[in-house]
């Protein structure tokens, strides 16, 4: 396991950490704080994962991530056309990842 791998999971808990306090204290502004160090925390993982992934891998993982985000901020903000498009967001870079993938594999 790399060192960006470690340092993600580590900042994810930390982010669960504060998203809960924030939930407890009923402070929004905490939680969404809370959530959006978890994405850092999940993009620093990833970091450390990608060594071997395509550009067009990368991207869809990015995008990927961005929703998670934008739909985390809606569920925050209580916005139901945010948590779509961060859904909708996030089914794309899937897809566009494993696209990514399978062209890989199939280049060897």
């Amino acid at each position: 396991m790399s060192q960006d791998e470690v340092k993600g999971k580590a900042k994810k808990i930390k982010g669960q950490i504060r998203e809960e306090l924030g939930k407890v204290t009923d402070n929004k502004t905490e939680q969404l704080k809370g959530k959006i160090e978890q994405a850092e925390g999940t993009v620093q993982e990833q970091v450390g994962k990608v060594t071997d992934m395509s550009d067009e891998e990368l991207e869809g993982r990015g995008k990927k991530i961005k929703g998670q985000i934008r739909e985390e901020v809606g569920k925050v903000t209580d916005n139901k056309t945010e948590q779509l498009k961060g859904k909708i967001e996030q089914v794309k870079g899937k897809a566009q990842e494993e696209i990514g993938k399978v062209k890989r594999k199939a280049k060897g």
